[in-house]
């Protein structure tokens, strides 16, 4: 695994918090099972998930009240 993979891969762990980190935890061996991935990478592209779309959202909402502001 290259270094921006690794990076990848510790960020998406770290966006597995509280409920996030029980559903990793309960999708993983069951996505593992049927796709190309060990369990700890399909956690790890589901924290991803969540990092992007709290992102998507944080920006979304950002631009809305800078534009909504004047």
């Amino acid at each position: 695994m290259t270094a921006v993979g690794q990076e990848a891969k510790r960020l998406g762990e770290q966006g597995l918090q509280g409920w996030r980190a029980k559903l990793a935890d309960t999708a993983a061996p069951r996505v593992a099972g049927v796709a190309p991935l060990d369990e700890q990478e399909v956690r790890a592209w589901i924290g991803l998930a969540f990092v992007v779309l709290s992102a998507w959202y944080l920006g979304t909402t950002a631009a809305r009240f800078l534009r909504e502001r004047s």
